[in-house]
């Protein structure tokens, strides 16, 4: 029974599983040990950088929902708000007010894991949304309204919850890691040069999900880069354990 949960954790290991039976604690409590775990998790990996179940995204964004005002690159990957709007074909998807652009691929299933340049310490939006969210005019951008963003405006840095959730200005990256856990119901933020948590979303999602992307002043550029296995955040790597070794810790030996 424990080597068939074991094939099914972040991080195959019979030393990782045989660790946590001996801490003997039950799965809600391995939140209180991330400091530890990191520190095994990393031990492990060091010689194998696979990541199992885990689908490093290649991103693409999608003509047919940016706004007006913003301009892609040639290869779809970079986004910056233009010097004029220019006039691009109608869409049920694309957003008129605000200066959002979507990923072309949605995700109804799975872990994804991709990230985003964020050049010239300008203020952005970035996260999910769902399939069936408004796209028209101006609306709270919220998990209510089928949005899980991060905001960083003029003076603040947040999550947008509701309420607000302030985040600590020392938290702001110039790279940032996204991490969907859909089964799960997470999305995970990340800054991607330290590798730490930024902040977690949670919930239970219905149909696909599309990464959003957000430059909010003229002078934002934005490009999104598929990571490399080695540069996966270490939280990824134990969310998976966690998530994936259920009660493993509390059979017997």
């Amino acid at each position: 029974m424990i080597h068939l949960r074991l094939q099914s954790c972040g991080v195959p290991s019979e030393e990782l599983g045989k660790v946590l039976r001996l801490l003997g604690i039950k799965k809600k409590r391995l939140y209180k040990l991330l400091p530890l775990l990191e520190f095994i998790t990393w031990s492990l990996l060091k010689e194998d950088n696979t990541v199992r179940n885990l689908t490093l995204s290649d991103v693409i964004l999608d003509p047919m929902t940016n706004h007006p005002w913003l301009q892609l690159s040639d290869d779809q990957r970079r986004v910056q708000e233009g010097l004029s709007e220019s006039e691009p074909p109608e869409s049920s998807q694309r957003f008129d007010s605000l200066p959002c652009v979507l990923g072309w691929e949605g995700y109804n299933s799975g872990r994804h894991y991709w990230e985003v340049d964020i050049a010239n310490n300008g203020y952005w939006r970035v996260g999910l949304t769902t399939a069936n969210s408004e796209r028209k005019g101006n609306f709270p951008m919220t998990p209510k309204k089928g949005y899980y963003v991060l905001w960083r405006s003029t003076h603040n840095f947040y999550a947008c919850s509701k309420p607000e959730t302030p985040l600590p200005a020392a938290l702001i990256p110039r790279r940032l890691g996204v991490y969907l856990d859909y089964d799960e119901g997470q999305i995970s933020f990340y800054n991607a040069e330290t590798k730490s948590h930024i902040y977690t979303f949670t919930g239970s999602f219905g149909g696909k999900l599309y990464p959003l992307f957000a430059p909010m002043d003229g002078r934002t550029l934005m490009t999104v880069i598929k990571p490399l296995p080695s540069f996966v955040p270490i939280h990824i790597h134990v969310q998976n354990v966690i998530n994936n070794c259920g009660e493993l810790c509390m059979e017997p030996l």
